[in-house]
């Protein structure tokens, strides 16, 4: 589970914790060729996440900077 007052660090900790993790036998991502460390490209190729991330500090809802803390 992942808390934040920030949104944006809330994302990012997630993606992070999502790109972390290993390819699940026999999932879509097992099947393509891997071109990155990144989960979401490698499954999604012609789409930006980072883009929405980049926007939202712009707009100020936060930053990409987090401190994970585990209980």
């Amino acid at each position: 589970m992942f808390a934040s007052f920030d949104p944006v660090a809330l994302d990012m900790a997630c993606v992070d914790a999502a790109n972390k993790q290993g390819i699940i036998h026999g999932s879509c991502l097992e099947e393509r060729e891997k071109h990155t460390c990144d989960h979401f490209i490698n499954t999604h190729p012609e789409t930006n996440w980072e883009v929405c991330i980049d926007h939202a500090v712009k707009l100020g809802l936060g930053n990409k900077e987090y401190e994970l803390i585990e209980v």
